[in-house]
């Protein structure tokens, strides 16, 4: 199973728009590297199904845990 797709396969599969997935971004609801990134040498996005699934689900990332939350 592929972890990684591009922006508009994400879309397809989940029915979300790109604006949608950009204010997740913006907002700090999904996290640049984790949950999106842009890997060098490609044009557009790409999300992360493993974990976008962890989001929805309530799960924190796994570079997060033992991180307060709020807090850098």
């Amino acid at each position: 199973m592929l972890h990684w797709v591009r922006l508009s396969k994400y879309c397809e599969l989940s029915g979300e728009t790109p604006d949608a997935v950009s204010g997740r971004l913006r907002a700090g609801k999904w996290l640049r590297d984790i949950h999106a990134r842009q890997p060098e040498g490609s044009s557009g996005l790409w999300v992360n199904l493993r974990a976008v699934n962890d989001w929805a689900e309530g799960k924190l990332p796994a570079q997060m845990h033992g991180q307060a939350v709020g807090k850098s």
